[in-house]
């Protein structure tokens, strides 16, 4: 261990020197993005060799046989090291053989998604092929999720076919993952339409960017700096909070955990980072009076600022007490040595003694860090419109603010896993430790800041996953976010081609470093509405463990959200309500979707802005005097907030409607619900209806269930059901439910819970189900063509008992 020790010593020192000369500012532009390269060499690797197939040539073979060559040296000296029973860090060796774990069978996805979420969900990590070319796979069972009643419905049952077993759970020996995320090499193709996702995912990715491959992406930088760094860490301080040991990719061997309550958690190493810029906004005159308000002006900008943030740097605040906090930057490294580029940003007025509690604001999908000091004019657009708060907003309630480029994203390194547990998750718990560390953070106890999280869409993603692999967290407000990725973007085995098309675009136009599985799946998905298994279980395996969330969680979605519907913040909170989780929730007119009904109307973002600073001061802050309003607040068509002190709210008398004998032609792209790539959708010119008229003001909140009773023939896998409001002819929430059908002439019954809604009737108005051949969210370049014959089909519409409701006056 001496010989450790010094050698952490030696690479501080380092470290310290290149700082202190200027190469910090020189690499902060690229380090992260070099390391990332570095670190991910292995597995990208793996998944081009494996795409190339045949093609490679004399040169590839030779590196080949050297390669082959290498990994047998290495095998030996791996199998010498199995001997030995003690390692530098007193961990037991295993030898673990993975190549007979079973392939879990295909996980029906016909549930309701609360009948779901008790399903075992199994996490693969699947290791690097071995020099003879066989490949092995850990597989870890994580915890079955609590349901919260047992006698919830199922969202689709098809009375004709029994559903899917699902597979045993099967629970192996598991290390920590490596250093990048080693996922398996594309499949070869097995069929034409598999050839041609090939082949246009290939050309789209060398479109969104022309530099990949063996060229390089971004300035040489050697990543040595990072992986200095990140030795340092590992030596120079106490052992990780989990020891993260990469499989042996020659003998499969694993190395096992160190529980965590027997070891402590280390400091992490974080590198300062100084905007090439920065100095300008201090020469003399000319620095304050043009420099500072040229770079405010640049930070008022939204998504611009936080681009150019990192060579301009903050304005400077001029005029603060002498040792006033100031915002800075980090690189912090990450327990496998990637790089994070993290912003720290004080309470608004903090001293040089005075402590303040943090929030973490995560970025959505695509996005940088927020760097905006003061807020900008747009900041009331974004929180009415998507749930968002600013940084100034959190400044001025008195808290620290922490920001972040998410891994594989701008400047920090690594590859983008999807708001991954064992790599994003872990990159949360470094910047909390790090947090931990810093003079103007508020200590609930040493090592433990105390902290809330906010952010929306894959920012709110992050919170849930955070929570549940952290206990130093001890707030959340999770918005317009998923509960599970599989359920969100692949509805009862419909592909939700619009908005994976979208935001797959969106990484490869801000050159995200995203997992290689990621493009072929939307490439595949967009051909021909379906998901591989082994993309599905990419997705599963990526899903948080809501189950384990045990603090305070103010759950924020939008009804007008076409993405992450109102279903998916419903299935969080009946978990955490059912395990006795404080839990609040708010469904306001927005999100990842247009309100049609109050464009001008700021009252949700002034709710949304009221009910989040409530929930954080009092869970937070721990002002137990702070109210934080009733359980379930909700905004209707008309913008008419409604309330109740329960969620979900207590029923009244379902509305049960009918219609038979019907026919529908399935005609693909016309007539049905939606265009692609819109989140709006009006009523439908080809569909079997069924009106709904009001007699009294009914509530129509929750999710409508129907059962559809048919025979067809054709190819079509499904039809798509949906409301509209017969008074604007606009669809509720602009989003229709997919409804598996199996069209061979044999006459089947399939219930399905629809998308849940957020509405009002008042006495003779009305609403339409539809029954639709294609819906723009869900449409796939291969269309599906037949004919539906309808025998019986029954939509029952949830209420609201008015008793329980509270009118808008008492919000």
């Amino acid at each position: 261990m001496g010989a450790y020790r010094i050698a952490g010593l030696a690479v501080a020192l380092g470290i310290g020197s290149a700082v202190v000369v200027g190469h910090g500012v020189a690499s902060a532009d690229s380090s992260g993005e070099a390391g990332s390269e570095s670190s991910s060499s292995s597995s990208s690797s793996s998944a081009a060799d494996s795409a190339k197939g045949d093609d490679t040539d004399a040169t590839d073979a030779s590196d080949a046989s050297d390669k082959q060559e290498a990994a047998s040296t290495e095998t030996e000296n791996s199998s010498a090291r199995t001997e030995t029973t003690e390692t530098p860090d007193d961990l037991a060796v295993h030898e673990t053989k993975t190549d007979d774990v079973p392939t879990p069978k295909k996980r029906s996805n016909k549930l309701r998604p609360s009948a779901r979420v008790a399903d075992s969900v199994v996490s693969r990590t699947v290791a690097e092929a071995d020099v003879s070319g066989s490949a092995s796979v850990a597989v870890r069972a994580k915890p079955t999720p609590k349901v919260a009643s047992a006698d919830r419905p199922r969202a689709v049952t098809d009375v004709s076919q029994a559903p899917d077993a699902d597979a045993p759970a099967v629970t192996i020996a598991m290390v920590s993952p490596p250093a990048e995320p080693i996922e398996p090499a594309i499949p070869k193709p097995q069929n034409s339409v598999e050839v041609a996702t090939v082949a246009i995912s290939r050309a789209v990715g060398t479109l969104l960017d022309p530099f990949a491959g063996d060229a390089p992406t971004a300035p040489i930088v050697s990543p040595a700096m990072w992986t200095l760094a990140a030795a340092a860490r590992r030596e120079l301080t106490a052992a990780t909070t989990t020891v993260d040991q990469p499989a042996d990719l020659a003998t499969n061997s694993l190395v096992t955990e160190t529980p965590l309550a027997a070891i402590e958690k280390p400091k992490v190493v974080a590198i300062e980072q100084v905007a090439p810029l920065a100095f300008l906004q201090r020469l003399p005159i000319i620095g304050p009076v043009v420099f500072t308000p040229i770079v405010a002006l640049i930070h008022g900008i939204p998504v611009v600022g936080d681009v150019l943030h990192r060579f301009v740097g903050y304005p400077v605040e001029f005029g603060l007490p002498a040792g006033a906090p100031k915002p800075r930057d980090f690189k912090l490294i990450s327990d496998d040595g990637t790089a994070i580029y993290v912003h720290f940003i004080p309470a608004r007025g903090l001293t040089a003694t005075q402590q303040a509690p943090t929030v973490l604001n995560g970025p959505g999908l695509g996005l940088p860090g927020a760097t905006t000091l003061n807020g900008t004019i747009f900041d009331p657009f974004a929180t009415d419109l998507f749930g968002l708060l600013s940084v100034g907003t959190l400044r001025d309630a008195g808290y620290n603010v922490v920001t972040w480029d998410p891994r594989g994203e701008w400047s920090s390194g690594g590859q983008l896993e999807l708001n991954s547990a064992d790599f994003e998750g872990r990159d949360m718990s470094a910047i909390i430790s790090w947090l931990a560390d810093q003079p103007e953070v508020l200590l609930d106890r040493p090592g433990d800041p105390r902290m809330g999280m906010v952010g929306v869409s894959y920012g709110g993603g992050i919170q849930l996953v955070t929570a549940a692999n952290d206990k130093r967290v001890d707030a959340i407000v999770p918005a317009i976010t998923y509960h599970r990725l599989d359920t969100a973007l692949y509805k009862n085995e419909a592909f939700k081609s619009s908005w994976a098309t979208l935001l797959t675009a969106l990484l490869g136009l801000t050159l995200a470093d995203i997992n290689p599985r990621i493009l072929p799946a939307t490439v595949y998905g967009a051909l021909t509405g379906e998901m591989t298994q082994g993309d599905e279980d990419l997705l599963i395996a990526r899903n948080p463990a809501v189950d384990k969330i045990t603090v305070p969680t103010l759950l924020i979605q939008g009804t007008v959200d076409t993405i992450f519907s109102l279903q998916e913040a419903d299935d969080t909170a009946q978990i955490l309500i059912a395990d006795g989780v404080p839990t609040k929730v708010v469904w306001f007119c927005g999100g990842h979707g247009i309100c049609a009904h109050n464009l001008i109307d700021f009252s949700d973002g002034a709710l949304i802005e009221k009910r989040t600073l409530e929930w954080l001061n009092r869970y937070v802050k721990g002002d137990v005097s702070v109210p934080t309003g009733p359980q379930f607040e909700w905004v209707d068509q008309r913008g008419q907030w409604h309330s109740s002190n329960t969620y979900p709210v207590s029923k009244g008398a379902p509305i049960v409607s009918r219609a038979t004998d019907k026919t529908l032609p399935l005609i693909p792209y016309i007539g049905g619900s939606g265009i692609p790539f819109i989140p709006l959708a009006f009523k439908a010119a080809n569909a079997v209806n069924i009106r709904v008229p009001a007699t009294t003001e009914t509530y129509l909140v929750g999710a409508p269930e129907l059962t559809l009773t048919y025979s067809g023939t054709g190819s079509s896998r499904h039809v798509y059901a949906q409301l509209v409001d017969d008074s604007t002819g606009l669809v509720l929430g602009y989003i229709a439910t997919p409804i598996p059908v199996t069209l061979d002439g044999t006459t089947r019954t399939v219930t399905v819970d629809l998308e849940p809604v957020a509405h009002t009737l008042r006495p003779g108005e009305s609403v339409t189900l539809q029954l639709v051949a294609s819906a723009g969210l869900y449409e796939r370049i291969i269309p599906g063509l037949g004919v539906l014959n309808v025998s019986c089909m029954q939509l029952t519409l949830p209420t609201a008992n008015p008793a329980a409701v509270w009118p808008p006056s008492r919000i």
